[in-house]
């Protein structure tokens, strides 16, 4: 058993080996877990301990000639309660890059998923924007294409093109005459304290084909003060419209403390399915790598909405009540390494 397990080593490091002197790679990670007390307003009134969104990756790079790298990604998402993990879950892809702009390819997020990215203040916490505006009512679209080309272009005075496209977003193979690709797009811009983000995405499926417009920006006011908004349409597969809107803010109360708020409303075609999100929290920044932070969230919802301030990029998720306040309280600390 020992040799073969010296056997392994050394076989191991003869492939590592050549990588390493091919390329410039690291190992990096996150590590985001929070205590929770979730209440659905009816019969679910539990304490969690919940994984938000922690992952292992590696990536490198390596420049071949001037103005031409090439790059790799494979990350995946770890689960610190569960009892598996599977291999590559998250942001994966090969590409080059250079003054031209980026190509890659692979399975990554959308341009429209990263463009909520101004206006979410509680990103992978209870309270995350995207608890009202990823619902499968009205389309799903924070999603990861599979299968993706994707071009960025290089910044031209503060503006930056994504565009994506996917012959097949949600399997391995495309099918002969398959209607499951998909294109997502965005312009963002940023100078001095603005960040705007607007995108586009279009998911076909034969049928109604549905698609959904972002906007979302923030602005630094003061040097203390970000705030920031969003307004999105989308459309679900059955042509139902959910308009989502709000605003939220940072204030930094000293360099190390940061008070974070948001409030955001769904509003929808179908009957009784609006909800409002609010979410209110404290975060301590021990430096850029690790943070503590205390959150209270919640979920207002009509009678026929069933909406939870928790469920988006944690493990912990149960369901909500139709037309109850669901709501919650989370203590949790993010390490990125």
């Amino acid at each position: 058993m020992k040799q073969k397990r010296i056997v392994i080593a050394l076989l191991a490091a003869g492939m590592v080996m050549p990588l390493a002197a091919a390329a410039e790679w690291t190992v990096y990670g996150r590590a985001h877990l929070s205590a929770d007390f979730l209440d659905d307003g009816a019969d679910y009134s539990e304490f969690n301990i919940s994984s938000n969104s922690s992952r292992l990756g590696f990536k490198g790079e390596r420049e071949f000639r001037p103005n031409l790298t090439g790059m790799f990604q494979i990350e995946q998402e770890i689960f610190f309660d569960d009892a598996g993990t599977e291999f590559a879950t998250r942001d994966t892809f090969a590409g080059l890059k250079g003054d031209w702009g980026m190509f890659r390819v692979g399975k990554f997020d959308t341009p429209f998923k990263r463009a909520r990215g101004p206006a979410n203040f509680f990103g992978d916490q209870l309270g995350d924007l995207r608890n009202v505006a990823r619902t499968r009512t009205y389309g799903r679209f924070d999603e990861r294409f599979r299968n993706s080309l994707h071009y960025r272009s290089p910044s031209i005075g503060g503006f930056v093109w994504d565009i994506q496209y996917s012959p097949e977003r949600t399997d391995r193979t495309t099918t002969e005459g398959s209607d499951t690709d998909g294109v997502s797009t965005s312009i963002g811009f940023r100078q001095g304290g603005l960040n705007l983000a607007l995108a586009y995405e279009k998911q076909f499926d034969g049928a109604e084909d549905p698609d959904g417009f972002r906007l979302a920006a923030s602005y630094r006011v003061i040097p203390a003060l970000n705030v920031g908004a969003l307004y999105q349409v989308t459309e679900s597969a059955a042509g139902d419209e959910g308009t989502v809107y709000g605003l939220g803010a940072q204030y930094r109360i000293n360099p190390a403390m940061f008070l974070n708020a948001h409030y955001f409303m769904l509003d929808g075609d179908l009957d009784d399915t609006d909800a409002s999100l609010y979410a209110i929290g404290l975060e301590y920044r021990v430096d850029s790598a690790l943070r503590f932070y205390g959150n209270i969230g919640a979920v207002s919802n009509d009678d026929n909405s069933a909406l939870t301030p928790w469920g988006a990029g944690r493990s912990a998720a149960p369901g909500g009540a139709a037309g109850e306040t669901a709501n919650g309280i989370s203590l949790g600390m993010r390490y990125d390494f």
